[in-house]
């Protein structure tokens, strides 16, 4: 006999997790399942930025003239910027350990220089946001004090800058960590979840939904009371699934970024502008090195979506070149590039993405008891469980008690260094089966300069015997990671640089 749940949720990126906690802590028996291993995704391929919200700002606070021409665009970027504060505060406090302050100058051109008054506006209506809890610590700097800045030095010019405005931003140290962190804080109040399954059939069964799941050992078939589409960037082929290929709420945007070694002078500093085509475009510190971008452009969840082209890694050169001319960086200073593609809500045209977070109630459309999440971002994850509970509780109530959100999960061992007990703690609580699984997700390792590669065959030394693997199969799985990690991040060699 089928099992029956309150909620599926279908994905394993950090809305899906997020989903997951949120509707396990109000009392639903809750099921998650993602078809590759939780934060695998779009998720890994942030810009690794807990924004304060400024480019919603930006975007919102134009002329009287746009603002008249289209009032729900700004009133939407607002909204945006607002539960960006909130979203950095919240998880600033809960989880310093998983992000660090980043100090960021905006260089104020002749193109892009606006009045002092107006910057410390913008950062006061910010700050109001999230009730100061974490300071946005705003300086603006006279032309004099920006010329002499030393990560403004060399920048194409600077002898016509204006000033220059300095806050400082939050970086995740390592976001595929906090969705595994946040899917095991859901475990350890009752919600099951299942990575490397993919769900593959949505049938109605009376009042219950039932969902068809491909696993290693089979097919297996559970039953739900609703289903809560978090499949980022592929949501609308989960909603296909259920029978409705007409309703389309998502589109994708593919953003890629390039790794390399800038100059001293820039050393853990952050930089950010707009591009000619008025684009963000910013240099973000990451250890020693910056990764520079994003060169954005329309994509789906195709896999291709998922690597930088050398097209797109060119653009970000000839930006960086136009910048910063000095620097005189190449093509072979480049160490490694990612690209990933992020989840849009659709805008009322059914074609471009929309500037919106949005949860779906798909009821209305002939999906009873099916909701879905657009536009979902890091940064304000907290907010979109929030959001989908309440979704998810205006049609059925839950089955069980509450219980506390952020309940205390087992210690974890030393999960920034390879150790019998660090593997170990991945796959027997974490449930990560593959070495990508490891490496990229439950150990920090993955993201040293060469992106893991020197640890492969050592970590796949002491998984073998937990995840039964033949020295066959344990050969695989190095070829399979170093193939992977050349693959996915346009190494130009697979072996370490």
């Amino acid at each position: 006999m089928s099992r029956i749940y309150d909620t599926v949720v279908i994905g394993g990126g950090i809305i899906a997790a997020a989903a997951g906690q949120h509707l396990a802590a109000a009392g639903y028996r809750t099921l998650l399942v993602e078809r590759d291993d939780y934060g695998a995704g779009t998720s890994s391929r942030t810009s690794r930025l807990q924004h304060c919200g400024l480019g919603y700002l930006s975007a919102a606070s134009g002329s009287i003239a746009a603002f008249l021409l289209h009032p729900r665009r700004a009133i939407e970027c607002f909204s945006l910027m607002h539960r960006a504060m909130r979203g950095r505060a919240e998880f600033v406090r809960l989880a310093p350990e998983r992000v660090k302050p980043v100090t960021f100058i905006v260089p104020l051109t002749p193109e892009n220089a606006i009045p002092r008054w107006k910057a410390r506006l913008a950062f006061r209506l910010m700050a109001a946001s999230d009730g100061g809890e974490v300071p946005l610590d705003l300086r603006i700097l006279s032309a004099a004090e920006a010329r002499a800045h030393p990560a403004l030095q060399g920048m194409a010019g600077i002898e016509h800058i204006r000033g220059a405005m300095s806050f400082t931003e939050y970086q995740y140290h390592w976001p595929e960590r906090i969705v595994v962190d946040t899917v095991m804080k859901a475990r350890a109040i009752g919600m099951e979840a299942l990575n490397h399954t993919a769900v593959t059939g949505l049938a109605r069964e009376g009042d219950l939904w039932r969902v068809t799941l491909a696993m290693a050992e089979g097919t297996r078939h559970v039953l739900a009371r609703a289903v809560v589409n978090c499949a980022g960037v592929w949501v609308d082929e989960i909603t296909a699934l259920a029978g409705a290929p007409h309703i389309r709420k998502n589109t994708g945007e593919k953003g890629t970024n390039i790794v390399l070694r800038l100059p001293e002078s820039l050393r853990g500093a952050g930089f950010e502008t707009v591009t000619a085509a008025g684009a963000p475009f910013y240099l973000i510190p990451w250890g020693e090195l910056h990764y520079v971008g994003p060169w954005d452009c329309v994509s789906d969840g195709r896999p291709e979506g998922f690597r930088a082209a050398e097209a797109e890694i060119s653009a970000i050169l000839d930006q960086l070149g136009r910048l910063f001319p000095g620097f005189g960086r190449t093509r072979e200073d480049v160490l490694y590039a990612w690209a990933g593609v992020r989840p849009r809500s659709l805008a009322g045209d059914g074609r471009s993405a929309a500037p919106a977070v949005r949860e779906h109630d798909l009821t209305s459309e002939g999906l009873p008891n099916v909701f879905a999440f657009t536009g979902g971002l890091l940064m304000t994850h907290r907010d979109a469980g929030r959001r989908l509970t309440r979704a998810v509780a205006r049609r059925l109530a839950p089955s069980g008690p509450r219980r506390p959100l952020d309940a205390p999960v087992p210690a974890s061992a030393d999960m920034d260094h390879v150790t019998e007990a660090s593997v170990a703690h991945a796959i027997l609580n974490e449930q990560a089966q593959t070495l990508s699984d490891i490496l990229r997700r439950r150990l920090s390792v993955g993201w040293e300069p060469d992106l893991g590669r020197r640890h492969a065959e050592t970590v796949a030394g002491l998984a073998a015997p937990l995840l039964g693997w033949t020295p066959e199969e344990t050969a695989a799985q190095v070829a399979a990671f170093i193939d992977e990690t050349a693959t996915a991040f346009n190494l130009r060699t697979a072996g370490p640089r």
